[in-house]
C-alpha cells in the first residue's frame, strides 16, 4: 500500500491569511463592517423581492389564485434592498429595519405557508418552524437593536478568523 504525500497548499495559506486579516479588520472597524453587511443584505433583499414577485405569478398559474402577501412582501423587499444598498439608513436605524423586516417577512411567510402544504408537507412544517424562529429573532432584534448589530459584526469577525486559521492549518 502506497502512502500519498501531500504537497503544501499555497492557495489555502493565502485564503487563510486573507480571512484572518478580514476578521481582524471587521473587529477593528465595526461600522464599516455593518455597512458592508447592509449592502450584501440589500442585494439579497432585491433578489428575494424579485423572486417573490415571480413566485406569486407561478402560484397564480399553478393554483389559479394570487397572493397579496407575496406581492406586498416582494415590493417591501425591493424597497428595503434599495435602502440597504444605498445606505439610506445607518447604525441603529439599520438594526430596526432588520427587526421589522424579520417580523413582517416571517408573518408573510407564515401566511403563505398554506401553498406549500399542498405541495410538500415536510417543507411546509420546516417552513413554519423556521419562520416562527425568525419571528422570535425579529422581536429580539427590535428590543435590542444596538446589541444585535454589534453581535452580528463580532460573530462575522470571529467566523472569518476561525475559517482563516482552519485554512492556514489545512495548507500544511
Amino acid at each position: 500500500m502506497q502512502t500519498k504525500q501531500r504537497n503544501f497548499d499555497w492557495f489555502s495559506l493565502v485564503v487563510g491569511i486573507v480571512f484572518v486579516i478580514a476578521g481582524i479588520a471587521a473587529y477593528m472597524n465595526p461600522d464599516d463592517t455593518l455597512k458592508f453587511i447592509s449592502i450584501c443584505i440589500g442585494i439579497g433583499a432585491l433578489v428575494k423581492g424579485f423572486y417573490e414577485l415571480w413566485f406569486r405569478r407561478g402560484i397564480g398559474n399553478l393554483f389559479g389564485e394570487s397572493s397579496g402577501w407575496l406581492l406586498f412582501m416582494g415590493i417591501v423587499d425591493i424597497i428595503l434592498g434599495l435602502l440597504f444598498i444605498f445606505r439610506a439608513a445607518s447604525g441603529v436605524v439599520i438594526a430596526y429595519i432588520f427587526a421589522f423586516w424579520f417580523i413582517f417577512d416571517s408573518i408573510a411567510e407564515i401566511a403563505t405557508a398554506s401553498y406549500f402544504k399542498q405541495l410538500n408537507r415536510g417543507y411546509y412544517i420546516l417552513n413554519l418552524i423556521l419562520n416562527i424562529l425568525a419571528l422570535f429573532i425579529g422581536f429580539v432584534l427590535l428590543f435590542n437593536p444596538l446589541i444585535a448589530a454589534t453581535t452580528l459584526v463580532l460573530i462575522i469577525a470571529f467566523y472569518l478568523i476561525l475559517i482563516g486559521i482552519i485554512k492556514i492549518i489545512q495548507a500544511f
